[in-house]
């Protein structure tokens, strides 16, 4: 289930135009407050609504939350008074953001519009590796991991490095690494024994996880030796604490990160076949929708054309790899041959819950001061 800051994003805006259409007399301080939001939200917004009673975890919207609350009023209000939008009484306003089956962004929709939405984020999509390759090169994966899958070598001596540090740490630290965060409650324990390594995930007086490794530990003994508990708790906290400047740690990272994009660069060149995929790439569905976006600086809208109204004039001029600092990335150009005008898409392939645990993410952005006019119409 989506957090509360996503919930009140998306419901903020279809509430707010609710209210507006329906003539219903409000006021933003009305809406600041979780249960009337709520009880004004169930009177204008169909569909259900109840994954978003966590709204009620607290009484009142602030700090974030009223930023949010704020952002999401200023949207609703654009989007009902904004010419453009041909809304009428008794259309239909409906929350989509909980249903996580559907293949479009659309988080809401009022009447026949539907609207993608997003605040300060320049991020396009969370996708997956495998899906980058499905769109640019027509392949079928399933799965992808850039780092075991593309630079193997370089993957396992970057976990070499990052052991051989632990046991430094250990040894110089009489047998025990320990970190704790008192707001949580949580405990990470690393504690070296006369058998092995052993892994202690500890929350409120509980041992949720525990993991025992050999002292030299390869990759693969890791990954099946662990838990995602204990590798995202413990190892990937050690991690975090600990080597996050360590220059041995930094530079193995470094040489696996630029070996694995380069590769999957060279992959996703050689075998493009881009026609079938790019407008999927690019988040373009069945159905137009609007994608609308709230800042500081103000609201942007744009539209997003239908699968069929996508022009070939939408072209791929570069994919090539890029590593700053650590972090595996691609770049892919896109440019309108129309207009001329050109956008940088980056793809940052990162663990999402701790250094070597799981599958990474291959999440979308677009370049900031970057021009999505190059794929969208601006309202």
């Amino acid at each position: 289930m989506a957090d509360i800051k996503t919930h009140l994003r998306e419901l903020s805006v279809a509430t707010t135009v609710g209210l507006l259409n329906s003539g219903i007399r409000f006021t933003l301080d009305d809406l600041r407050d979780s249960r009337s939001f709520l009880a004004f939200a169930e009177q204008v917004v169909t569909g259900d609504i109840s994954d978003a009673q966590n709204l009620r975890t607290v009484e009142t919207f602030t700090g974030d939350l009223e930023t949010i609350l704020d952002n999401g009023y200023n949207l609703g209000t654009y989007i009902f008074h904004n010419p453009y939008f041909k809304i009428r009484k008794g259309d239909v306003i409906t929350w989509r953001g909980n249903d996580t089956q559907k293949e479009d962004p659309i988080d809401i929709t009022i009447g026949r519009y539907g609207f993608s939405l997003k605040e300060e984020s320049f991020i396009l999509e969370n996708m997956g590796l495998y899906k980058l390759l499905n769109c640019y090169t027509g392949s079928t994966y399933k799965k992808r991991h850039i780092f075991s899958d593309y630079a193997p070598a370089e993957y396992e001596a970057w976990f070499k490095v990052t052991w051989k540090e632990l046991i430094h740490t250990l040894n110089s630290s009489g047998g025990t690494w320990e970190y704790y965060n008192p707001v949580k409650d949580k405990k990470s324990r690393i504690t070296m024994t006369a058998s092995g390594i052993k892994f202690e995930y500890i929350r409120m007086s509980k041992l949720l996880g525990t993991s025992y490794l050999p002292v030299d530990c390869t990759l693969s003994a890791f990954k099946a030796n662990t838990s995602a508990k204990t590798r995202e708790e413990v190892f990937a906290k050690f991690i975090n604490q600990k080597l996050n400047s360590n220059i041995a740690y930094r530079q193995a990272k470094k040489n696996c990160a630029m070996a694995a994009a380069s590769a999957l660069a060279r992959e996703l060149n050689d075998n493009l076949n881009y026609h079938g995929g790019l407008p999927r790439f690019l988040r373009i569905h069945k159905d137009e929708y609007y994608y609308a976006k709230t800042t500081s600086a103000g609201v942007s809208i744009f539209k997003v054309p239908s699968l069929s109204a996508f022009g070939r004039e939408i072209v791929i001029e570069s994919i090539t790899p890029s590593v700053p600092d650590t972090q595996a990335n691609i770049l892919t150009t896109i440019k309108n041959t129309k207009t001329g005008k050109t956008l940088v898409l980056r793809n940052e392939c990162r663990f999402s819950h701790g250094q070597f645990n799981g599958t990474l993410e291959a999440k979308m952005y677009y370049e900031r001061g970057g021009a999505l006019e190059t794929i969208y119409e601006r309202i």
